[in-house]
């Protein structure tokens, strides 16, 4: 009877130290909108603004220079990224290819995180655990169908994610 309730004791201190030590993972979506009749490789910053939705509510839209558009997250969420023509999103694809650290702190597990080659392209990526309160400049790398046709090759622009503290 001791040997269970020293058992019970420890398996009850495990769950509390377990549930009180994890963080709650949440999803971010950023989305690219593309004018995918417009672009081409001088004026992707003009034809392209980001949206980003986030469990807790605050939705965010770019304005202004859109590669100061930042994404707030906490250590351990996930971030997904994925692209949408904001003029024919029925006939017009964009493809999220890669994320690649720009400068700043790295808050993921690696430079460069791929697609995963499905139609349209997209990436994920978790927030890697003890980056609080830093800030990561990264590439988002994307290609254009119109139609199914390539339009221009790779497009890049190069926005932010910050951590909070």
């Amino acid at each position: 009877m001791k040997t269970t309730n020293q058992f019970s004791f420890l398996f009850i201190a495990a769950v509390f130290f377990i549930v009180g030590t994890s963080q709650a993972q949440n999803t971010h979506y950023v989305t690219i909108h593309v004018n995918t009749e417009q672009i081409n490789s001088q004026n992707e910053l003009e034809v392209c603004y980001f949206t980003s939705e986030s469990p807790d509510g605050v939705n965010q839209t770019s304005s202004g220079n859109i590669e100061e558009f930042t994404t707030s997250v906490n250590a351990g969420d996930i971030i997904v990224w994925r692209g949408v023509s904001s003029n024919n999103p029925d006939n017009d694809t964009v493809n999220v290819s890669s994320i690649n650290y720009h400068g700043g702190d790295n808050v993921f597990d690696r430079n460069v995180l791929n697609g995963n080659g499905g139609s349209p392209e997209e990436v994920e990526a978790m927030v890697q655990p003890g980056t609080n309160g830093k800030t990561e400049k990264y590439t988002i790398k994307f290609k254009v169908l119109n139609s199914g046709e390539s339009n221009g090759g790779t497009f890049q622009i190069d926005p932010k994610i910050t951590v909070k503290p």
